[in-house]
């Protein structure tokens, strides 16, 4: 049986339940690629994330796998070792990273959030609430993400499940 995948998985950014499709099949200027011929995107999570937000990264980055045949690298990194452990692991400084992540949780979000003065005003202290969204600049080193924020731990799984939900699981 061969299995047809789609040659481009492509992000654009989102707010919480309900949100609009976040995921398109077809290149343009204003989406990101996470899979493109037969590469994913990495994944960065921070060492201090919650158990099971680690457990739905990885489930996230399985599914990206079932859908385009490339499984994206999954690291934990703090913000000082992000870029060097995407180039240990041999990962273009050029590939536009998916950065994961809650609120007072993560230290990696904190400095994301920091650095850029990102507004999260619009999830924070809501239950199960997230964002997704195009980061410039977000670590240093690093040019640009695909951030994926929960305002608390189910918000941040939501987030996840739900991409792998519109990427077609």
């Amino acid at each position: 049986m061969n299995i047809l995948r789609p040659s481009r998985l492509l992000l654009v950014g989102v707010h919480g339940i309900g949100q609009d499709t976040c995921v398109v099949f077809q290149p343009s200027s204003s989406v990101i690629p996470i899979a493109t011929n037969g590469a994913a995107a990495p994944i960065l999570l921070s060492a201090d994330e919650w158990p099971d937000v680690q457990r739905a990264a990885t489930d996230f980055a399985t599914d990206i796998q079932r859908v385009t045949g490339a499984l994206p690298t999954l690291s934990n990194v703090t913000a000082s070792n992000a870029t060097a452990s995407l180039a240990a692991k041999k990962q273009e400084a050029t590939s536009t990273p998916i950065i994961i992540g809650t609120l007072g949780k993560s230290s990696l979000i904190a400095q994301v959030v920091n650095t850029t003065n990102l507004d999260v005003s619009s999830i924070q202290g809501n239950w199960e609430a997230f964002m997704s969204l195009e980061v410039k600049n977000p670590l240093p080193g690093i040019d640009n993400a695909y951030v994926v924020i929960g305002a608390d731990k189910r918000g941040t799984i939501f987030a996840l499940y739900d991409l792998s939900e519109q990427i077609g699981i």
